[in-house]
């Protein structure tokens, strides 16, 4: 009798993607002459028992919140917010998760993680829980406070870029991270171009250069001399506490998303293989596993390319200004990071644990671009995963915001947006790289500053040795709109109000 399915599954095989060509291989050994017995010892060295298949948990892991809603538009923030953490602790790979104070949605689908939050899980590297800009992260470098705003912002504006694709050729920089013997790696084979290209770039959205000013006082010196960050104390001795700053934020570009597109393709088929009812969010590859590993390996590489992508554009404005770097400091906050056997997801979530040497981790906290920056000591809270906010977080999406700044026909009211701005970044240098302002990433598309840095000190996420106060920004904006795009708005709106007023047009076009 021809082996048949319930007889592999008999024999200790599971039901799955894997049982099909199994039983295919199983029948040609059989036509080929071998009895039963050695044709399931075979089948065995080329087809390994699928483990079980694993189904997501029935009643979620456990969530800390280190944030709390104190209007009802913040508590409408994050019962969404909880929502979608609930799904994703349903993953019977996940541990226990925490929400942050600048906890939002981040939209998507089932088990999407939020901004604000990160998790704690056992044996697996889920790319979700990183989301596709991975490695986005803050870098920060001290130097003489002997330069004006002006200045600096005109360098730097040269140095910089922002928006779609990689740098224009003749103007690329090139780095020895480029020539890391790393493109064998399944995850990054072929995207050696990419990352080639996209070195030097900051993107759009709530990316930023920042310039700042710092003065320490001498008691956030000796807290940082305390905390074993001796290199920035001696500094702070030598320069009387004072230091210009310059600040960037961005991700690990088109480079970091080719990779995250690769690793939630096979994070599906391996859960496609081995479990169900597993969401896209929450799929994930074992880190003991050969995909896993090679996940693992290809995200430090990204890590350090995103490090060397800040540092580039740092090295650009020092060199115009005739500086150098005296303390450079930076810190992820997309990522995924491995402490003893377990690995914690941060999606918006700045580390705030203890470094190889039993440092309280450095850690910087962005606020909006007319406000400080935060430069903290981590507290290594344990009950919330030993993390702190990675900024202010939104409470309304970019949409929801701008809608009202729009008049009668729904387009942006551009009188009010220019006063909206001036009122909330008053004194301050403010650049937008393509040209048009983008009112979704100024100050008031973000929490309340004043209440997250209450929230960090309320739930002991960190503490405060720093604050960077604001000089002038560069955002990407939005870029300038086309003629034929202008004219056909207006002519648009032209039709609107014709209607309303009850006119007929006619039109030969």
């Amino acid at each position: 009798m021809q082996i048949k399915a319930r007889d592999l599954i008999a024999a200790g095989w599971h039901e799955g993607r894997r049982l099909g060509p199994a039983l295919r291989r199983a029948r040609d050994l059989e036509d080929s002459g071998l009895d039963r017995a050695a044709v399931l010892a075979r089948l065995e060295q080329e087809f390994p028992k699928q483990l079980a298949v694993i189904l997501p948990r029935y009643e979620p892991a456990p969530c800390a919140l280190a944030i709390e809603a104190e209007t009802s538009e913040e508590a409408i923030n994050l019962a969404a917010a909880r929502a979608r953490m609930e799904e994703l602790l349903h993953s019977p790979v996940v541990r226990r998760g925490v929400l942050m104070p600048d906890t939002c949605p981040a939209g998507g689908g089932t088990a999407t993680i939020p901004v604000g939050g990160a998790i704690e899980v056992e044996n697996a590297i889920i790319p979700g829980a990183h989301s596709a800009d991975i490695c986005c992260s803050m870098f920060a470098t001290f130097f003489p406070a002997n330069h004006p705003t002006q200045e600096l912002m005109d360098h730097l504006h040269k140095v910089t870029h922002f928006g779609a694709g990689g740098r224009p050729r003749g103007h690329q920089f090139t780095s020895p991270v480029l020539d890391e013997p790393v493109w064998d790696n399944p995850f990054l084979k072929g995207l050696r171009s990419r990352a080639q290209d996209f070195l030097g770039t900051q993107g759009d959205g709530n990316h930023f250069a920042y310039v700042g000013r710092i003065r320490f006082t001498d008691t956030q010196r000796a807290a940082l001399e305390a905390a074993g960050h001796t290199e920035l104390a001696g500094w702070i001795v030598r320069r009387d506490g004072e230091f210009n700053v310059l600040v960037t934020h961005h991700g690990s570009r088109g480079l970091g998303a080719d990779l995250y597109k690769r690793g939630q393709v096979a994070a599906r088929k391996w859960c496609d293989e081995n479990a169900k009812g597993i969401p896209d969010a929450a799929c994930w590859l074992p880190a003991d596993s050969p995909e896993g590993a090679a996940y693992w390996d290809a995200l430090q590489y990204i890590s350090r390319w995103t490090r060397e992508n800040h540092a580039v554009l740092h090295e650009a404005l020092l060199r115009r200004i005739g500086q150098r770097a005296l303390v450079q400091i930076g810190n992820e906050h997309n990522f995924v990071w491995k402490r003893g056997d377990l690995f914690l997801h941060g999606k918006g979530a700045t580390p705030a644990w203890r470094d190889a040497q039993g440092r309280p981790l450095l850690g910087l906290i962005p606020l909006n671009m007319a406000r400080e920056i935060l430069l903290v000591l981590g507290s290594d809270h344990a009950d919330y995963l030993s993390f702190c906010p990675h900024g202010a977080g939104r409470n309304l999406s970019r949409s929801a915001m701008l809608r009202a700044y729009k008049d009668a026909d729904g387009e942006l009211d551009p009188a009010r947006v220019k006063a909206a701005l001036a009122a909330s970044t008053e004194g301050l240098d403010i650049r937008w790289f393509n040209g048009a302002p983008d009112l979704s990433e100024s100050p008031l598309g973000y929490k309340d500053a004043t209440k997250v840095k209450a929230q960090i000190a309320r739930f002991g996420l960190a503490t405060v040795v720093g604050e960077i106060e604001p000089r002038g920004c560069i955002m990407a904006g939005q870029a300038e709109e086309p003629y034929w795009a202008k004219a056909r708005r207006e002519k648009r709106a032209a039709h609107k109000a014709a209607r309303r007023e009850g006119v007929v047009q006619t039109t030969d076009e």
